[in-house]
């Protein structure tokens, strides 16, 4: 299968915040995105571990999940800066101080399995980003909000173009 014009990241910048100030909203909000069950953090840490699993039977599909890993990793760097621009500590526990747990990534092994969970985690993503938009203030966030949510629709094209492929193969 020809993967090299599957495309994980959107050709334009991620938009700069300004204006922000200290709110404790937001940066709950921000924190929730970002280190949470469904979070940056998670994908990043799922995208990697699968595309190390994925190697061992389709070096093609794991390097384009590395890849992916790569652009969430740049989403949740965003957001940890954006947390404290907004006057928090970019510490790894969502809003309600649960602390960052590895027990949130799907251990799955099968490459269909991986997909399909990934094709839902990055709608969970989509509908926590567009949520968010609606309860933060501060325009330039939710322009940023909005740029991550063009990258992660990418993902699930990408997902489900994968999805189609491993079927075909029967991988």
């Amino acid at each position: 299968m020809d993967f090299e014009n599957i495309k994980v990241r959107v050709d334009k910048p991620y938009p700069k915040i300004v204006g922000a100030s200290a709110d404790q909203m937001t940066v709950n909000i921000l924190r929730n995105l970002a280190q949470s069950r469904a979070s940056e953090l998670t994908a990043v840490l799922q995208y990697i571990y699968q595309s190390v699993v994925a190697d061992k039977s389709a070096d093609e599909i794991g390097a384009i999940f590395e890849e992916i890993g790569i652009v969430e990793m740049t989403h949740l760097d965003l957001l940890m800066h954006a947390i404290t621009e907004f006057g928090g500590l970019p510490k790894y526990e969502d809003s309600r101080g649960n602390q960052f747990n590895t027990n949130y990534i799907n251990y799955s092994v099968k490459l269909n399995e991986m997909l399909n969970n990934n094709i839902l985690s990055e709608k969970r993503a989509i509908d926590e980003y567009n949520e968010a938009i609606k309860c933060v203030k501060n325009e330039s966030l939710k322009d940023l909000f909005r740029r991550i949510i063009e990258d992660e629709q990418l993902h699930i094209k990408a997902f489900k173009y994968l999805l189609d492929s491993v079927e075909f193969l029967s991988v």
